[in-house]
């Protein structure tokens, strides 16, 4: 691999750097979303049965693909309103190149969280179902500020991914050390 040059490593650096500020501002974000969500008050009580949790965290996953349905649209306002409206001819592709990577990454991202509240919904009791509030509403503000910072610019969409995916990733590694001490060990 060929060395980089002095400018192409400063430009590695700054994005770097501009990383680490957008996670750690996603992690402030985080915790303000956990701490306020968690406060709000639930009665998780009358979930008794698998069946109620799986059904109350359908519902709340309602919320969770507002920002995909925001999205869709976003694409037919850009086709509708410019030479984009024929996707076949391919001329004016490069003006839909933005919604339409949002609202791929956005599918993508809500395959991964539904499966992953559903499957969590498996291994909570009535008194842990508040969790899902909070998972779905970080998902939720995530998606927005994917989206708000994917269109002012490609760098910016880190802060939005951050807040969105870390909450799955912390699921899935629940849900599989729950997996694990249940049916491995």
């Amino acid at each position: 691999m060929a060395e980089m040059k002095a400018k192409e490593k400063e430009e590695l650096n700054k994005a770097i750097k501009w990383v680490y500020k957008e996670f750690a501002a996603g992690a402030a974000v985080l915790a303000v979303l956990y701490y306020t969500v968690r406060n709000i008050p639930l009665d998780t009580e009358t979930l008794k049965t698998p069946q109620d949790r799986i059904v109350f965290t359908f519902r709340w996953m309602l919320i969770s693909i507002l920002p995909l349905i925001s999205a869709i649209f976003d694409v037919l306002n850009v086709r509708g309103t410019t030479n984009a409206i024929n996707p076949i001819a391919g001329k004016s592709e490069h003006l839909v190149e933005v919604p339409n990577r949002i609202l791929r990454n956005g599918m993508e991202q809500f395959l991964l969280h539904a499966i992953g509240l559903l499957a969590l919904t498996t291994y909570l009791d009535e008194t842990c179902m508040s969790a899902i509030p909070v998972l779905v509403s970080m998902f939720f503000v995530g998606r927005v500020f994917y989206s708000l910072g994917f269109k002012s610019s490609e760098r910016n969409r880190g802060f939005g991914f951050f807040i969105t995916f870390l909450p799955t990733l912390i699921t899935y590694g629940y849900c599989l050390y729950k997996f694990a001490t249940t049916y491995l060990l």
